[in-house]
C-alpha cells in the first residue's frame, strides 16, 4: 500500500480534505482496533474465578498469572518500538496483535496445564502491548488538539470493549455454568481475527526511513517533561492493572457483593470510564491539563478509600463509580503530557509505555502475594498506596510545568 505524507505548508486547499479523510480513517480504525484490544483483555480479571475454581489455583498463582500479562505487555513494548524501524509499522502490529487470538483459543479448549495458563496470559500481553504502542503511536501523528481528543476517544473505545465483556461473560455463564467462560474466550478469538484484517487494510502516515536503531530520534530522553509524564503513567498503570486484575475476586472474596454483582462490577468501571474519557474529549482544549490532572488524582485517591473502607454496597457501588471516573482521563491527558516532544516518534511512544507496563507487573503481583500472606483486603490496600503515589506524581508534574511556564509568561 503506498503510504501518504503527512500535510505541510505546500499542500493546497483541495488537498488539505483529502488528508483530513484520512487522518479520519486513520482514527476510525484505531478505535475499533482497540475497542478489540479492551474487549478482549478486559476477561482476563473476570475469568481469574473461573480459573481458581477450576484448575484449583491460589491467590499467589493467580497474582503470578495476571503478571505474566504484563510481562508480555514489556517484552512487546521493548519489541514495537524497534520492530517498525525494520519491518515498518504494519507488519510489526500484526506480528504482535495475533497473540491475543491464541491466547483465547487456549482458555477456549479448557485446557488446565499452569504453564500453558502462564503462556495464554504473556500472549494476551505481547499483543495488548503491540496493539497500545501502535494505536497511541498513529494518535500522535494527528495535528494539535486532535491528537489530544483522539486520545481521549482510543482510550474511550478500549473501555467500551471493556465494560461490554463482563456482561457477556454474565451471559454465557449463567446459559453455561461450567464452559460458558471458555465459550466467551470462542468469540474474543474470533473479534480478534477481525482485529487482524482491519490491521491489514487500514491507511497508514508516512513512515520514518528504515534505517534500524541508528534511525531513532533520541532527543525526548534528554526532556523532563517526558520522564514527568512517564512517573505519572507508572504509578496509573500499576494501579489500573491491580484494580481490574483483583477487583472481581475481592468482591467475592470479601463477600461485600454476591458473585453476579461482582462481576458486574468490572462494567460498571469501564462505563464510568468511557464516560469520563469521552467527557475529557469534549472539554479538550477548555480544561487545562494540569487543573484536570490534579482534579482526577485527589478524586481517584479519595474515592478508592471510599471504596475499600465502605460496607454497604451503595458506598462501595459510589466509590468504584467515583474511582473510575476519575481514573479515565489520567492515562490519556499524562500520555499526551508527555509526549508533546515524541509526536511520531515509535521508539519515544514504546518508551512511555513501558515505564507504565513495568508497574504494571510488579503490582499486580504484590497484591496476591499480600492477598496470601494477609488476606485480599490488605492485598487491595497496596493499590491504595500506589493511588497515593500517583497522587504525588501528578503534583509534581503540573507544579514542575508551571514553574517552568511562569517566566514565559512574565
Amino acid at each position: 500500500m503506498k503510504e501518504l505524507d503527512t500535510p505541510s505548508l505546500s499542500h493546497t486547499k483541495s488537498d488539505l480534505p483529502a488528508e483530513e479523510r484520512r487522518q479520519d480513517q486513520l482514527l476510525a480504525a484505531v478505535l475499533f482496533t482497540f475497542f478489540v484490544s479492551g474487549a478482549a483483555t478486559q476477561p482476563l480479571g473476570s475469568f481469574i474465578p473461573f480459573l481458581r475454581e477450576s484448575y484449583c489455583l491460589s491467590y499467589e498463582m493467580s497474582g503470578m498469572l495476571l503478571s505474566c500479562q504484563s510481562v508480555g505487555n514489556l517484552i512487546a513494548v521493548m519489541l514495537v518500538g524497534i520492530l517498525p524501524l525494520w519491518i515498518g509499522r504494519r507488519k510489526a502490529v500484526l506480528i504482535t496483535a495475533v497473540w491475543m487470538m491464541a491466547a483465547h483459543l487456549i482458555f477456549a479448549s479448557g485446557l488446565g496445564f499452569v504453564p500453558l495458563l502462564a503462556a495464554a496470559f504473556l500472549m494476551t500481553g505481547i499483543a495488548r502491548g503491540g496493539n497500545s504502542n501502535f494505536s497511541n503511536t498513529m494518535v500522535s501523528t494527528l495535528p494539535g488538539e486532535k491528537a489530544t481528543r483522539g486520545y481521549n476517544l482510543l482510550h474511550g473505545s478500549f473501555a467500551v470493549g471493556a465494560l461490554l465483556s463482563p456482561p457477556l461473560l454474565v451471559a454465557l455463564s449463567n446459559r453455561w455454568p461450567v464452559f460458558g467462560w471458555r465459550v466467551m474466550a470462542g468469540l474474543m478469538a474470533l473479534a480478534c481475527l477481525a482485529q487482524l484484517v482491519v490491521y491489514l487494510r487500514m491507511p497508514l502516515p508516512a513512515e520514518p526511513r528504515r534505517e534500524g536503531v541508528r534511525g531513532v530520534d533520541w532527543s525526548f530522553l534528554t526532556v523532563k517533561q517526558f520522564w514527568l509524564g512517564n512517573a505519572m503513567l507508572l504509578f496509573y498503570v500499576s494501579a489500573e492493572y491491580a484494580i481490574t486484575g483483583w477487583l472481581v475476586t475481592y468482591f467475592q472474596d470479601t463477600g461485600a457483593l454476591e458473585a453476579g454483582w461482582s462481576q458486574l462490577m468490572g462494567s460498571l468501571f469501564w462505563l464510568v470510564m468511557f464516560i469520563g474519557r469521552m467527557v475529557g474529549a469534549a472539554i479538550t482544549g477548555k480544561v487545562s491539563r494540569n487543573k484536570l490532572l490534579i482534579v482526577d488524582g485527589v478524586g481517584f485517591f479519595a474515592c478508592f478509600l471510599l471504596m475499600l473502607s465502605s460496607r454497604s454496597t451503595s458506598f462501595i457501588v459510589l466509590g468504584l463509580a467515583g474511582a473510575g471516573l476519575f481514573m479515565a482521563t489520567i492515562y490519556p491527558t499524562a500520555f499526551a503530557f508527555g509526549s508533546d516532544c515524541i509526536r511520531g516518534n515509535d521508539m519515544g511512544c514504546s518508551v512511555m509505555i513501558l515505564t507504565g507496563t513495568a508497574g504494571g507487573i510488579i503490582a499486580p503481583a504484590l497484591v496476591g502475594q499480600t492477598a496470601e500472606r494477609a488476606g485480599i483486603q490488605s492485598g487491595m490496600y497496596v493499590v491504595a498506596v500506589v493511588a497515593a503515589l500517583l497522587l504525588v506524581s501528578i503534583l509534581l508534574s503540573t507544579f514542575s510545568q508551571l514553574r517552568s511556564e511562569r517566566p514565559a509568561s512574565s
